[in-house]
């Protein structure tokens, strides 16, 4: 069945099928008047099958009409919204900086959820470490492992599919992860670099030549390191987090 691509397809099919039911009507009109001539040439029951026919015809017709009104007249899902329309997914790394108050409305959701939910659990209480608000990759992993625990449960779209999913595969995800981020950390590891720059990203001041590599020529090896390059880029190898001290601290 062809429709426009302006057009919903619902509403597309349905006027299909008005014209194939027009269609129909002028085959029984014509029926009728053929009744008349048949009769001369050919029997009752041949007339009668080919009027049953026409009638069967019509009455599918009619099925399939009243099936793609219902459809029709659902509305449709819009599947264009535009992008100031969508509510993005929450990030504890990605809250607005000098906004106390939507921090604070985190924690005071997070914090809870913890306690009653996330803590229940013995493995989740192993791994978390004491100093795990200093890890924001550790708070970005709860934040969001909260959120899908309410879409579970709570949601609109709540489902034991879901529950599932989270307790199969999100929930043990997540405390996994933590307990890879800070495996030996303590609070006492983060007082002496309170002050430091929490992430640096290596050679960032020195992309230009690979902005040109990339876009000109990504099928050679690229750019040769200068000699600071190399420097920087030896201490713990080529990462975006600093380098790890002896107390786990980043």
């Amino acid at each position: 069945m062809r429709y426009d691509d302006d057009k919903d397809p619902g509403t597309a099919a349905l006027a299909a099928v008005a014209g194939l039911a027009r269609s129909v009507e002028a085959l029984t009109r014509d029926v009728a008047a053929m009744k008349t001539g048949l009769q001369r040439t050919a029997s009752k029951t041949a007339v009668a099958s080919l009027t049953r026919t026409v009638t069967s015809l019509g009455d599918t017709v009619a099925s399939f009409e009243d099936l793609l009104t219902r459809i029709a007249a659902k509305p449709a899902r819009n599947t264009s919204r535009d992008a100031n329309d969508v509510e993005p997914e929450r990030s504890w790394l990605r809250l607005p900086e000098n906004d106390e108050t939507a921090v604070q409305t985190v924690l005071s959701q997070l914090l809870p959820w913890m306690e009653s939910t996330y803590l229940r659990y013995a493995t989740a209480r192993e791994t978390l470490p004491p100093c795990w608000l200093w890890h924001p990759e550790i708070v970005e992993e709860l934040l969001w492992l909260m959120d899908a625990w309410t879409s579970a449960y709570e949601g609109d779209e709540a489902s034991n599919k879901l529950v599932g999913d989270w307790h199969d595969r999100q929930r043990p995800g997540v405390t996994r992860r933590i307990g890879e981020y800070a495996p030996a950390c303590d609070v006492l590891a983060h007082r002496d670099t309170a002050a430091q720059t929490a992430v640096t990203v290596p050679l960032a001041a020195g992309a230009d030549p690979f902005v040109t590599w990339w876009a000109t020529s990504r099928d050679t090896f690229g750019p040769a390191p200068t000699p600071e390059q190399i420097k920087a880029g030896r201490r713990g190898g080529l990462t975006a987090v600093p380098h790890t001290t002896a107390g786990g601290q980043r």
